[in-house]
């Protein structure tokens, strides 16, 4: 790997030594080659250490395995609890694939799986950043996860505070490349909501709150209405109306 990683600067350099931006700005050169190290570190390491971290979870229900997730003692059994979720939740378990988790959990509840598995990924960013290896995983999840524009949209320029910090002491660790900033910060961590009964359409549009289709996906208009600022989900519906349905 060590070779490799050589080889993809010493590329780098030959290809980009000819820019006369480079000799005039030498800290932005090495902050460029540091970014293109850490990128192939996050390529080489980060599948790897992921999936490994995910076999080594306790048995137990996918809401064993959630709560483990978030309070396990240990880093270390948080990371292991939340890469199974992210392995089994995420179709190939690759969190690019958000936009296909679909459904209610549990299924009879109005919470949304697509939520609860993004937190999941969160939970996992989290617990892995506290290992030397681990970190780079956590970077990869996350680079793969802003590789969808609405994540990106949805997830990212809209977070939590907690998890905010967390990205940050994450970037300052591991040189991602992107922009990871954020345009607006509410909400409490975990961001699970919880059913709060119903609000009407015109209530929803008001006051911002996020669609929620039938089939448990983010959509710019549906059933259900995520309130990210108070954690909690409601139905959506007006009086006299009965087309809002879940399909089951």
């Amino acid at each position: 790997m060590i070779r490799k990683l050589f080889a993809s600067v010493m590329l780098t350099v030959l290809l980009c030594s000819a820019l006369p931006a480079a000799a005039a700005d030498p800290a932005g050169w090495d902050e460029f080659v540091e970014r293109e190290m850490a990128r192939e570190k996050i390529r080489e390491e980060g599948p790897g250490y992921f999936s490994r971290t995910a076999l080594l979870a306790p048995e137990g229900s996918d809401a064993e395995l959630w709560q483990l997730s978030l309070g396990a003692p240990t880093p270390e059994v948080r990371a292991a609890a939340a890469c199974a979720l992210v392995n089994k939740w995420f179709p190939d378990g690759d969190p690019a694939n958000w936009e296909a988790v679909r459904g209610f959990l549990p299924a009879s509840s109005y919470v949304p799986k697509q939520i609860v598995a993004v937190n999941a990924l969160f939970n996992a960013v989290d617990a892995l950043r506290y290992s030397q290896e681990g970190k780079y995983a956590a970077a990869w999840l996350m680079m793969r996860f802003a590789s969808s524009s609405r994540a990106k949209l949805l997830f990212i320029e809209e977070m939590p505070q907690y998890f905010r910090s967390v990205l940050d002491e994450l970037l300052a660790e591991v040189k991602m490349p992107g922009d990871w900033s954020s345009k607006k910060i509410e909400g409490p961590y975990p961001f699970v909501p919880i059913y709060d009964g119903v609000r009407t359409v015109n209530y929803a549009i008001t006051n911002g709150l996020q669609f929620i289709d039938g089939t448990g996906g983010l959509a710019s208009f549906g059933y259900y209405a995520w309130d990210r600022a108070n954690g909690l989900i409601y139905r959506v519906e007006d009086p006299g109306d009965h087309i809002f349905r879940r399909f089951d």
